[in-house]
């Protein structure tokens, strides 16, 4: 009987993994030798331009960053500061929105007190016709109030001719008076709408008046320098001059 004849596998298997090592080693070899070529060509680069004296070239900065989620351009939010430091267009916007704010408020307390010191003036004058109306045909009667309130003392009095007269603007200078009270009155027989009480003269309307005025002026002039002051611009002027401020 023929013996069995064995076959060189085991021998063969480590033959093909040692190829292959070497085989690797031979690449690793290959790679190195081509990054030293590589760092040599560089430094020859670099030594000439160190020998020509040319300036490195540096990478440019970015002007604009683009954004890795939206693919846009970002950069400082609208209103916020610029490079320089300045204040953004948005922030400059609502400061001068905010300073003319302040400017038409100084206006409309300078507005309300000149109002106020016209009709105090006007009411001045009108006093002063009226006296000169009843003075010039004076009459006199007996009335009765009939009503009260903050603008107007309703009363009711006869005159020479007997007829009922209950003036339509009440008694001037009222003072005092309640309702149901008598007193005398004092009338013109050409117009018996104008009546005034007994003794009383646009004197006595004159002193309230110029305390109407005085405490509105008081109370007008601080405000309204307090108004232009937080605008910082001046009480009357263009548009155009308060941006170019």
């Amino acid at each position: 009987m023929e013996p069995a004849t064995r076959t060189p596998v085991d021998n063969a298997e480590p033959a093909a993994g040692a190829i292959t090592a070497g085989e690797t080693r031979a690449s690793s070899s290959d790679i190195g030798a081509a990054a030293s070529e590589t760092g040599a060509s560089a430094g020859q680069d670099q030594a000439s331009a160190s020998h020509t004296g040319a300036p490195a070239r540096a990478a440019a900065p970015s002007a604009t960053v683009i954004s890795p989620t939206h693919g846009t351009p970002t950069g400082p939010p609208t209103g916020t500061s610029t490079a320089d430091g300045q204040p953004g267009p948005g922030k400059r916007e609502r400061s001068l929105r905010r300073r003319l704010g302040w400017r038409w408020a100084a206006r409309g307390v300078l507005l309300a007190a000149v109002a106020i010191t016209v009709m105090v003036i006007a009411l001045a004058i009108g006093m002063r016709a009226n006296d000169a109306a009843i003075d010039e045909h004076l009459g006199s009667a007996t009335a009765t109030v009939l009503s009260v309130s903050p603008l107007r003392t309703g009363i009711e009095f006869v005159d020479v001719t007997g007829a009922t007269v209950r003036p339509e603007g009440g008694v001037l200078y009222p003072g005092l008076l309640s309702l149901g009270q008598q007193f005398v009155v004092e009338y013109s027989t050409q117009d018996p709408q104008i009546a005034r009480v007994a003794g009383r003269t646009a004197s006595v309307g004159t002193l309230l008046l110029v305390v109407v005025t005085v405490t509105t002026w008081v109370v007008a002039v601080p405000v309204t320098w307090w108004c232009r002051r937080r605008g910082g611009l001046p009480l009357f002027g263009s548009r155009r001059a308060a941006g170019g401020a």
